[in-house]
């Protein structure tokens, strides 16, 4: 499973921005068994399809990089604003001398405090990224684990399906075999109309198992956004291609729980929203702190141009809100005409009910900050329970191979005793038949039990935060180039 891991992280990372069409793709052209018209899919090649065709990773990798430059942007706000200006007037008037005046100027203002607005906008941008990348990661374990699952329950059906072909066929022979006894007077038009019920039974499963296979068929394709019409066929044996292990004492609540609660970014993610939404908190709390800024500026103005005279000045501005209301105070000083001339100013202004979301931003923000707070306490429960549910999960799997293992050899003996018995006509061939129903029924479970298994124990991998093949509960054999027949 290493090989596997390596595999789909480096697909993972390469996927981004390049997509190929079905036709041009070369994981198909790859796969194309000879002498069909069908694309032949293994798990590693169905796990590549899906992340290559997966808008959702997409858009949460262009996430991850909207929010980066969300970081720069909250950056600048730290970093005084530069202003280069030009201006140029001429005013002709009567019965008076004409003006003109050319100012080149420039202009810098600084936030010395703010209450904490610009620090807590940082602070929500980087947690921003951090959740993004979280929500890759995330999101990237579910495909993985939809895609695994699909396939394994598309092996299933499709073995389910030789299985009840092979059963019909039994069933079959023994039809055509009470027939020949019915002609001869050996047996009663009951006893072959008893076979001929179990035989259309035989039909009635294959049949089944033929509809659920194109139906997961279907689910398949839809989660690897192929076309409906794509033939594709399925690389694999449950069987033959896995070597199962019996989980050991390391699997455990009491160390899985732990693990789970420290691998898992669905914790890290309820972390870095609850301390977004706690600086939001903050910040609409303390709406009415107030906001302190120093400017400063330097102007040549002339009639002429290039302008020669020099000027100069600065100031300092306040402002906040209040109730719904806002205000600002600025103060400054000027000196110009090449320090000739001198300027004190002062100006304040109030503008009422201009800010009555306050109140809004304050309720929405506490909502949202204790959603948030059970979130963050709600995820861990989640977690700890599903990780329980795993491990139970996990080890009634492996009893229930232990047991549909047992189970399908006590059927084989019996039928081949059945058998046995019916070549000696010392058993009803109905009898026989039932066997051959039950034995099949016994192989499903078998194949069933061998499926649940490993999608218990990819899960349970998966949900403790941990690398597909970390705990060793199976592991992959060297599979063939081409379908098992």
């Amino acid at each position: 499973m290493k090989i596997l891991q390596q595999f789909i992280i480096a697909i993972a990372v390469w996927h981004m921005g390049f997509q190929h069409s079905i036709g041009e793709s070369n994981i198909f052209k790859k796969l194309v068994a000879p002498n069909t018209a069908e694309y032949a899919i293994d798990l590693e090649q169905a796990l590549s399809i899906a992340i290559l065709n997966n808008f959702e990773l997409r858009a949460i990798k262009a996430q991850k990089k909207i929010n980066e430059w969300e970081v720069r942007e909250a950056w600048r706000n730290f970093f005084p604003t530069l202003t280069l200006s030009y201006l140029h007037t001429d005013e002709i008037r009567e019965r008076a001398t004409d003006s003109r005046q050319h100012k080149l100027g420039f202009d810098s203002t600084i936030t010395i405090y703010d209450g904490g607005h610009r620090s807590s906008m940082l602070v929500s941008a980087k947690l921003k990224s951090i959740l993004a990348a979280n929500e890759y990661r995330v999101a990237l374990n579910n495909l993985i684990a939809t895609v695994t699952k699909s396939y394994l329950e598309l092996l299933q059906s499709r073995d389910a399906i030789s299985i009840h072909t092979l059963t019909l066929n039994q069933g079959i022979m023994q039809l055509s075999f009470i027939q020949k006894e019915l002609s001869l007077g050996d047996a009663t038009k009951l006893d072959a109309l008893a076979i001929e019920a179990k035989v259309k039974e035989m039909e009635l499963n294959l049949e089944k198992s033929k509809d659920e296979y194109q139906r997961r068929l279907y689910q398949f394709k839809q989660i690897l956004k192929l076309d409906f019409s794509v033939p594709i066929t399925i690389i694999g044996n449950i069987e033959k291609d896995f070597v199962f292990n019996k989980p050991d004492e390391r699997i455990n609540e009491q160390s899985l729980i732990p693990l789970a609660l420290k691998n898992r970014k669905e914790i890290e993610n309820a972390d870095a929203e609850y301390k977004i939404a706690m600086a939001n908190y903050k910040i609409n709390k303390n709406y009415y702190f107030p906001k302190l800024s120093v400017g400063f500026n330097y102007h040549l103005s002339d009639d002429a141009f290039f302008p020669h005279e020099k000027g100069w000045g600065i100031n300092l501005k306040i402002s906040s809100l209040l109730w719904g209301n806002s205000f600002s105070h600025d103060s400054g000083f000027s000196e110009g005409n090449n320090s000739n001339s001198k300027a004190i100013s002062n100006s304040s202004s109030v503008q009422f009910f201009d800010s009555l979301q306050y109140k809004r931003a304050m309720l929405e923000s506490t909502v949202q900050y204790k959603s948030a707070a059970e979130k963050k306490k709600h995820i861990r429960r989640e977690i700890a329970l599903e990780v329980s549910s795993l491990i139970s999960s996990l080890y009634n799997s492996w009893k229930m191979i232990e047991i549909s293992r047992r189970q399908l050899e006590l059927y084989d003996s019996f039928l081949l005793i059945e058998r046995l018995k019916a070549q000696m006509g010392e058993s009803r061939r109905y009898d026989l038949v039932k066997k051959e129903i039950e034995r099949g029924e016994a192989a499903i479970a078998y194949l069933s039990s061998m499926a649940n298994y490993l999608i218990a124990s990819f899960s349970l991998e998966l949900a403790t935060g941990v690398d597909i093949g970390f705990f060793k509960l199976y592991a992959r054999k060297q599979i063939s180039e081409y379908p098992h027949e």
